[in-house]
């Protein structure tokens, strides 16, 4: 089922708020990927989750920028 907006902030808020939880896993990843030893099962683990948030991120910053580009286009200039 496809949800339509009528405000673009609610389109750009919904995308916000599922884009949000694998951005913040990819970078803990991250973290653990600059701080472990690369032998070690933590960075080995920390690399296959930053590439599976990478794949999840991937399609959804396709779909970010057209909400933030729907929301600046229809937003009111100052």
């Amino acid at each position: 089922m496809k949800t339509i907006y009528k405000d673009p902030f609610k389109r750009l808020e919904h995308f916000l708020n599922e884009y949000q939880p694998q951005l913040e896993k990819a970078l803990n990843a991250i973290q653990v990927v600059k701080s472990s030893d690369r032998d070690s099962e933590e960075f080995s683990q920390a690399l296959a989750d930053l590439y599976l948030c990478s794949t999840i991120l991937e399609p959804y910053s396709e779909i970010m920028v057209e909400a933030i580009d729907r929301f600046t286009e229809d937003s009111p200039d100052d």
